[in-house]
């Protein structure tokens, strides 16, 4: 669908393609803080460092049975995964899906309903990736003492990191709400007040709405697109461990 968004440098705004659709939408008070080591080390509690300890002293003993093979399914499985969710978001925004309980509502000068269908995205997201996940962690756990012991150490980072997780992307949903108010016109923020406005026109292409919808389009694959490099960095330590040992 048309959207609007003009494309942007891609070394203009740090953290990637979703901080970048963010700061050019003007969602972001200033660009993303790349001193990400300090933010981190800020997540974790002293329980959260005796776990990593933990996890930094695993040693697994084997034997270890994972090889080229596996790696090629959770391949396969991670590639299935990413390509279901596209296809939904790309259903979710087709116009026959609209007002439907999968797709956009029926167009609306309120916000509120357009922020409940991007956090049902937001979860169908976190469950369509947690499964592969696991399996990726069960295999590196099968592949190596090395790879076991990261398979432990993504099981930590995990279980610090979804709170803060679910706090950063559970922002946006919000912060698009100063989108919706930026692009709709004065005239259009009482609905149906005035006879005349036809809210089916504002999902016409080039109304305000078809704009709004195809820039929270855009960002809903770009925070699938983030959500994937933890799986996807799980992915590669498993093909160098096999590869390694073929």
């Amino acid at each position: 669908m048309s959207n609007g968004v003009h494309s942007v440098s891609q070394t203009s705004v740090p953290g990637g393609r979703l901080a970048r659709l963010l700061a050019e939408l003007k969602l972001l008070n200033g660009a993303p803080d790349t001193d990400f080591a300090e933010r981190l080390g800020r997540l974790f509690d002293l329980s959260d460092t005796v776990a990593l300890d933990a996890a930094n002293g695993h040693r697994a003993s084997g034997p270890f049975f994972a090889g080229l093979k596996d790696y090629q399914r959770l391949r396969g499985d991670l590639d299935k995964a990413r390509d279901k969710l596209v296809a939904a978001l790309t259903r979710a925004f087709e116009p026959e899906q609209q007002g439907t309980r999968n797709g956009l509502p029926a167009p609306v000068a309120d916000y509120e309903p357009y922020q409940q269908f991007y956090v049902a995205r937001q979860r169908q997201l976190t469950a369509g990736l947690q499964p592969v996940r696991v399996r990726l962690r069960g295999a590196l756990a099968d592949a190596g003492p090395a790879a076991a012991q990261l398979a432990e150490l993504d099981t930590v980072f995990e279980a610090t990191l979804t709170a803060y997780a679910r706090r950063a992307f559970g922002a946006i949903p919000r912060l698009l709400a100063r989108r919706f108010d930026a692009l709709k016109p004065d005239g259009q923020r009482r609905l149906l007040e005035d006879d005349t406005d036809d809210p089916a026109a504002w999902m016409a292409p080039g109304g305000w709405l078809h704009r709004f919808t195809g820039e929270m389009q855009l960002l809903l694959l770009a925070e699938l697109e983030a959500r994937l490099e933890p799986p996807r960095g799980l992915l590669d330590a498993l093909y160098n461990e096999v590869r390694d040992r073929t």
